[in-house]
């Protein structure tokens, strides 16, 4: 069984599949770590800065690996990349990433061997859209950016890193902006998934609404 979960930067998507799959005793499949690595690896081999960002080697030369107990440890060639993941500065040039189509259908392929023959909870931007379009549960959440800001702001308290909260602010808004308007599997949500304000919902309360929904 599959379950998508979609929805803009910040609205709790992550936590809230990784306490689901938990409860469902499914694997969480955390897309967003992907595009993150591959954001990382951009910036640690100064490629970010390309204009033309030539990619036709890079998946050969470069090789990504979805590992650990809970499946929610990112390695690169052989080394485990995770903790650097969770970074303002990847947050600041993901959509570079996200935006290019060669990276996007690998990535995607990626998700869709993990899957086969798995009961997933899968979050991200275009999973019940483009990536598993036929999963059995489709969930959309939304919240309002006062609220999305503050979970963001949080989540970066929390691993030492220095930012203002107009900064995220910033990033959120161009991150939306990219990821509603982008030519390629653009955020939207799934005619047949089920939406959810989380502004006012507690992340409990979320994993309890959406559990309840499958059950």
């Amino acid at each position: 069984m599959i379950v998508s979960i979609d929805g803009p930067a910040a609205s709790g998507k992550s936590t809230t599949a990784s306490l689901l799959a938990k409860k469902l005793s499914f694997i969480h499949l955390n897309t967003g770590l992907l595009y993150r690595a591959v954001t990382y690896i951009y910036i640690e081999n100064n490629l970010i800065d390309r204009s033309d960002i030539c990619i036709d080697n890079f998946f050969i030369l470069h090789s990504l690996k979805i590992k650990g107990k809970n499946f929610n440890q990112i390695f690169w060639n052989d080394k485990n990349i995770t903790k650097y993941l969770i970074n303002e500065n990847i947050n600041r040039y993901i959509n570079i990433i996200s935006n290019n189509t060669h990276i996007r259908k690998y990535l995607v392929r990626i998700q869709r061997e993990f899957a086969i023959g798995k009961n997933i909870v899968c979050e991200g931007r275009d999973i019940g859209t483009v990536v598993f379009p036929n999963a059995d549960y489709k969930f959309y959440l939304i919240a309002d950016l006062k609220s999305r800001i503050d979970r963001r702001y949080r989540e970066i308290k929390k691993n030492n890193i220095n930012i203002s909260r107009i900064g995220i602010k910033s990033n959120i808004i161009k991150r939306d902006y990219n990821d509603m308007n982008r030519s390629i599997s653009p955020l939207t949500k799934a005619v047949d998934a089920i939406e959810i304000d989380t502004t006012l919902m507690s992340i409990n309360e979320q994993v309890k609404y959406i559990y309840k929904k499958i059950k």
